[in-house]
């Protein structure tokens, strides 16, 4: 078999990985990238319909928040290889069963009229935060985001020496229960903030300490949900193209089988089809920290405590998080039309949809019956209809539609394999919950052209490192974020085998369509090579000791 020559290798094609290999090649490596796959993009992937042509569905990621935004977003120019981000207006909306219905939109002007109609008092606490605490999220929360993480001791005395920090400390030790009924009086904007809280996916519970500070970002980041017209392979083919044009070659359909190790130095990789890549410099996995661990690498050339902490690294509810959900997709001839149209005509323009949610309590206890692996009674779902804004996703005239709610992985002692039996009743369950609230997506109506499911256990099959069906590669619990993620002995990219890193959802800060892992796993890598930072990340002992 042929072997091939390069600077570095990357082992994964998902958008971190894309990220990480833009800033390899424009920094002047030739670098590869292995994807075990004939799709490149990972969780950012759209696929055709299965049983119709011209729709498609997304599978993993649907809301991408600022993107053009974000730094990585800028220094790789994705603007100039086709990628149209289009971020619409009634960025959220929560119709509620009295025919009601909130509105959260891109204008906080906006919001806040449409809250007003609720409590005078909410509406002007959300205008004041949505303002006052832009600062303190650019300052701290995307700092820590966007650099690697510091020891928990350090990043504590660093925010305490400045009023800012303080006052993040003071809000962020509190749960995001609390902090919702500090900021709101009304239940059912308390419940659409603690759906904000856990769709991202944060942390583990809104009854959780230290998941305050996520509450208040939930106001001037939350009206930020975008989508990439044609779907979110536009933003990886828009990585790919960029990689490729500054020197980088993509090999999809190329599982790997082992890290090919000399003297305790990563110099190599060897697929399952018995090709091996070489590298020179360096090679990152952007898979879980399980297969990179004990398949590519073996326990055999691992210390035994390493191999222990990867043993113990937790996905999924099993480790009581809430990173694992089911979906519903369609297809109809008509968008839902909501019976609180009546109430606010934009509700139907909604983007990013709370169905089903109305009060706190509502939300935990759905959150609850997870942890207890219980396919929820009380449905709450996230609902988008794309072809509102980008028509391309269907036929002229027809909609997709996606609902997503969270579920076990594991249905208590039956096991995950128990979906499989249960799932089409459990998708009438799921749609039915939709249509008591915009009645035209009644399945006996005639509108819905298809539907079917995806399962916690479908996601897992679909991409293997998500296991347990958990889209963050990791379950986001304190012993697994910051300098925790995946475990402190790698929790700044490197590893204990020389030239090897980690990047991906598996490492700080976590997953979702961010491109953080990618962009400060590249930073890592090029100051450990000598190469010249050409971009400017954030240093967070800088920017935190410079806080008033």
């Amino acid at each position: 078999m042929k072997t091939y020559q390069f600077d570095g290798i990357i082992i994964g094609g998902g958008h971190n990985a894309l990220v990480l290999a833009g800033y390899m090649a424009k920094s002047g490596l030739k670098v590869a990238i292995l994807e075990r796959t004939a799709f490149i993009g990972g969780g950012a992937g759209t696929f055709p319909s299965p049983f119709f042509p011209g729709f498609v569905h997304e599978y993993h990621s649907q809301f991408h928040r600022n993107i053009p935004a974000l730094p990585w977003y800028q220094d790789l120019e994705l603007d100039n290889y086709g990628v149209e981000y289009i971020y619409p207006p009634v960025n959220n909306g929560m119709p509620l069963s009295d025919g009601r219905c909130l509105i959260i939109h891109a204008d906080p002007n906006v919001t806040k009229k449409s809250l007003e109609r609720f409590s005078k008092k909410d509406a002007e606490n959300y205008y004041q935060i949505y303002h006052k605490y832009q600062q303190m999220g650019r300052n701290i929360w995307f700092t820590k985001d966007y650099s690697p993480p510091l020891p928990a001791d350090e990043e504590l005395d660093l925010l305490k020496k400045s009023k800012m920090g303080q006052d993040y400390l003071a809000i962020n030790e509190k749960s995001a229960y609390e902090v919702v009924h500090e900021m709101f009086e009304n239940d059912a904007l308390r419940a659409f903030y603690l759906f904000l809280f856990s769709v991202r996916g944060y942390l583990p519970a809104p009854t959780v300490h230290n998941t305050g500070f996520a509450i208040i970002a939930m106001t001037f980041l939350g009206n930020k949900a975008m989508l990439p017209r044609g779907g979110s392979r536009q933003l990886t083919h828009a990585l790919s193209c960029m990689v490729a044009r500054h020197g980088g070659t993509i090999f999809p359909a190329m599982e790997v089988a082992r890290i090919i190790l000399q003297h305790d130095t990563a110099v190599g990789v060897e697929t399952v089809d018995g090709y091996k890549f070489m590298a020179k410099k360096f090679i990152a996995s952007s898979v879980d920290p399980t297969q990179t661990f004990l398949r590519f690498i073996g326990k055999e050339n691992l210390d035994s405590s390493i191999v222990q902490r990867v043993k113990n690294y937790k996905y999924g509810v099993s480790g009581k998080s809430f990173g694992v959900l089911f979906a519903l997709h369609a297809a109809t001839h008509e968008p839902p039309s909501y019976k609180a149209a009546k109430w606010d005509a934009m509700i139907n323009q909604s983007f990013n949809t709370c169905v089903g949610y109305e009060t706190p309590e509502e939300v935990v206890t759905h959150l609850n019956e997870v942890i207890e692996g219980k396919p929820p009674r009380k449905i709450g779902i996230q609902c988008a209809v794309p072809t509102l804004f980008d028509p391309s996703r269907a036929p002229k005239g027809k909609h997709v539609l996606l609902a997503w709610q969270f579920a076990p992985y594991s249905i208590q002692d039956a096991g995950p394999e128990k979906w499989d039996k249960i799932k089409d009743q459990y998708l009438e369950k799921v749609l039915a919950c939709w249509a008591e609230y915009a009645p035209n997506l009644d399945p006996n109506g005639g509108n819905v052209i298809y539907k079917f499911p995806q399962t916690p256990l479908d996601v897992e099959r679909h991409l293997i490192n998500m296991r347990e069906g958990d889209f963050h590669v990791g379950a986001l619990i304190p012993e697994q974020l910051g300098f925790n993620r995946p475990f402190p002995e790698v929790s700044n990219y490197r590893t204990p085998i020389k030239n090897l890193y980690l990047t991906g959802a598996g490492t700080h800060p976590t997953g979702n369509i961010t491109g953080a892992p990618g962009y400060n796993t590249a930073q890592v890598i090029v100051r450990d090579l000598g190469i010249d930072l050409w971009w400017s990340p954030p240093d967070p002992r800088k920017v935190w000791s410079e806080m008033d």
